[in-house]
């Protein structure tokens, strides 16, 4: 067998592995959340569900990782610590960073105004548990995407997986429709689109660290303290200029984390 022909096996191999993975990812997913879709419970389960959602990357890349043993647990995963501390600090500022200055613009333009300064420190008290808690939760999704798909997929190079599992991560969000209420489509459309540019940070993080923990702490920073910058901070609403300076900021910094060096994926 010649080393052409293998290289293509492999390929193959690879692409069917993450199809594998992407539609038990996908399944379970819309699946476990047709009694929030179809309004079969009370909208008060919808904190419970989400929950469970969020799980099932890491339950398909434990199918796969169990059909196919590749390696260790820790291995496949990624779930190694050294590191985390640096990148995550690295992660964590960056999104904190970028959120920052899209509510400075916001502010200094009279996009938005300020909220009541009360009603921020009563906000500011609850950073650190909801951060722990959107972290905890970001387990299940980044032990899946960024875990066992940025391992087997890494033959792919960087920006062709992170632009892969971006939008695949994309409609694995579509049950979120049920829950985010009745917009207008152009919100919906501009809601998932900045889903997209969150891939390649998360990526980049796992990828330079070669764990798998940044990305899961930078997850819940995502939706902790940028929460916090853009929602508690300002009194915001949807405006276009402000999420694509986001975005932009966001794909700069993957890029910057990205610049040439040495990384940690194995």
């Amino acid at each position: 067998m010649t080393a052409s022909s293998t290289r293509t096996r492999s390929a193959r191999s690879t692409i069917i592995d993450v199809a594998w993975f992407f539609t038990i990812a996908i399944l379970l997913c819309f699946a476990l959340s047709i009694p929030m879709v179809f309004r079969l419970v009370p909208t008060d389960y919808d904190n419970l569900i989400t929950p469970l959602l969020q799980l099932t990357p890491l339950i398909a890349g434990i199918i796969m990782w169990l059909v196919r043993r590749p390696g260790t647990f820790g291995r496949t995963f990624a779930t190694q610590w050294r590191g985390t501390p640096k990148w995550a600090t690295i992660g964590v500022g960056l999104i904190a960073a970028i959120a920052a200055m899209q509510t400075g613009v916001a502010l200094a333009s009279g996009i938005w105004p300020l909220n009541p300064f009360d009603q921020i420190a009563a906000a500011t008290m609850w950073i650190v548990p909801v951060f722990l808690m959107q972290s905890v939760f970001a387990i299940g999704e980044e032990f899946g995407w960024r875990g066992w798909l940025a391992t087997r997929a890494r033959s792919w190079g960087f920006w062709p997986l992170a632009l892969v599992s971006g939008l695949v991560w994309i409609v694995w969000h579509l049950p979120v429709l049920a829950v985010i209420g009745d917009r207008p489509l152009w919100d919906i459309v501009i809601y998932f689109a900045g889903m997209l540019p969150w891939a390649p940070l998360l990526l980049a993080l796992r990828w330079r660290s070669g764990s798998v923990w940044p990305a899961v702490l930078a997850h819940g920073a995502i939706n902790s303290v940028r929460v916090y910058l853009l929602q508690s901070v300002p009194d915001a609403t949807d405006h276009l200029l402000i999420e694509v300076i986001g975005w932009v900021l966001t794909l700069a910094a993957a890029a910057w984390l990205m610049r040439s060096g040495r990384t940690g994926m194995v």
